[in-house]
């Protein structure tokens, strides 16, 4: 009697549907794996997160064209001082300049029957929202009802700050700057750029950092650090440089 060799039908068809969801996972697996690289890395914690609270305050002008936006309780980072401590329930302040200068400096204080909150912002330009944090992380108040605000200091630029386009072609990496001289003369001395922190649309902070290069002969560039700096959540507002 002839004795037949190899494997079953019935272990054959195992066999097959093994290897077919061997195949699946994989496909699976590798879908996943192409949609973590595609998708965005997470943003970092510019914005913060507030709990917005409805005042009477709201779309008031406060003085020199600083008009409430909103009012609300602050978590995330603090920018106000350059240190970028985690903290919570602090005030916070978002107002828009509806002036037609940029502001360099403007103080603002929000104050009710011996309690203060006080705010710095810094250039802001025409327009700008920016978001403040109460400059001694006091937390905002179980009830505002009853805060009134002021601009107590308020002063725009003498002269309208300047990205010196002409001269300077800027480009930001991550913490860093990097400065090219399109011109055609060689450019001596201090260059600084001023940025400050940004999410979509919105200043962050009152806080204005500066970083800078020296001396860029015509068609040079120099790469400067800028600690507070990133490509994606910073906005360069203007150069400043010695003609």
């Amino acid at each position: 009697m002839t004795q037949k060799s190899g494997i079953s039908k019935k272990t054959l068809m195992g066999l097959i549907c093994a290897v077919g969801a061997l195949l699946v996972c994989l496909v699976t697996a590798l879908v996943v794996v192409y949609l973590v690289r595609q998708s965005d890395p997470p943003a970092p914690d510019i914005e913060g997160r507030i709990d917005v609270s409805p005042t009477t305050l709201d779309d008031t002008d406060i003085g020199d064209g600083i008009v409430v936006e909103s009012i609300g309780r602050y978590a995330g980072m603090f920018v106000e001082d350059g240190t970028d401590e985690t903290v919570s329930e602090v005030f916070a302040l978002t107002v828009r300049n509806t002036s037609e200068k940029t502001v360099q400096y403007a103080h603002i204080v929000l104050s009710r029957e011996g309690e203060k909150y006080e705010f710095d912002l810094t250039t802001v330009p025409a327009g700008a929202v920016v978001q403040l944090l109460e400059t001694g992380r006091k937390k905002l108040p179980a009830d505002v009802a009853g805060l009134e605000a002021s601009v107590t200091l308020w002063a725009p630029f003498a002269e309208e700050p300047s990205l010196c386009a002409d001269i300077f072609e800027i480009e930001g990496t991550e913490r860093g700057i990097t400065v090219k001289n399109i011109s055609d003369r060689d450019v001596t001395g201090q260059i600084y750029i001023y940025y400050k922190s940004a999410y979509g649309d919105k200043l962050i902070g009152g806080i204005t950092y500066r970083a800078g290069v020296k001396d860029l002969a015509a068609g040079a560039s120099a790469t400067c650090y800028a600690g507070h700096y990133s490509k994606d959540y910073s906005k360069v507002l203007f150069v400043t440089y010695v003609p």
